[in-house]
């Protein structure tokens, strides 16, 4: 598999070689990928679209692999990386992910438009089960208290618009975003809580707010 990884790549050109470099050499030396605008001011590129297209021709040639929704979602294949020092411990980048977290969300607007972020956190690849397309939210309330769900948590969802039921999602109403058991049932949607004190949240099907934005997959608490 890894010769043919090399056997796939083509020549870089002077410019992709260069920022190749300093992408391999930050994440080298920092355990961190460069963002677009670093790039950009590194290699004096005003324009982000610019860094884009580097970016894209040393995916196409196999150079990087790329989470274009990440602020630092470069990585590099593992043919690319210096071979780990025996007794060297240190943090593998490619073990952990860069998930954003998104505050509130309109409708009609994408769930990780610039505009709904709050920051990102970095956790352990394995903790999310290696999905992708994850991003995370700020519980607020308890209203999914006795499903281990508390204020303040920040809850990780796999990115879709539909889900099993039963599962837990992150639903959006309006502008406003929950986290619910989904149940469809016939011509509407129930969202129940997990707290007696809560009654559930009944949607039509038709209502044009109303949109599941993916699955609970995992929980985070500060204690």
């Amino acid at each position: 598999m890894e010769t043919q990884v090399k056997k796939d790549r083509k020549a870089l050109t002077p410019r992709q070689r260069e920022v190749f470099e300093f992408i391999k050499e930050r994440i080298e030396q920092t355990n961190r990928p460069p963002t677009l605008r670093e790039i950009g001011l590194r290699f004096e590129i005003s324009s982000t679209n610019g860094v884009r297209s580097i970016l894209a021709a040393l995916v196409k040639k196999n150079f990087i692999a790329r989470s274009p929704k990440l602020s630092r979602g470069i990585d590099l294949p593992q043919t690319t990386r210096e071979p780990r020092i025996p007794g060297d411990f240190s943090d593998d980048e490619s073990k952990v992910m860069e998930i954003p977290i998104v505050g509130r969300v309109a409708a009609g607007a994408p769930i990780l438009a610039v505009e709904n972020l709050e920051g990102t956190v970095v956790v352990d690849r394995e903790f999310l089960m290696r999905q992708q397309n994850v991003f995370a939210l700020r519980v607020h309330g308890d209203s999914m208290k006795d499903a281990g769900i508390h204020h303040g948590d920040l809850v990780f969802a796999r990115q879709q618009n539909t889900a099993e039921r039963g599962q837990i999602v992150v639903a959006l109403i309006g502008e406003e975003t929950t986290v619910k058991y989904y149940f469809p049932e016939a011509g509407r949607v129930r969202l129940e809580p997990a707290n007696e004190a809560f009654g559930p949240i009944i949607v039509d099907n038709s209502t044009p707010d109303f949109s599941v934005l993916g699955r609970i997959i995992g929980v985070m608490r500060r204690y």
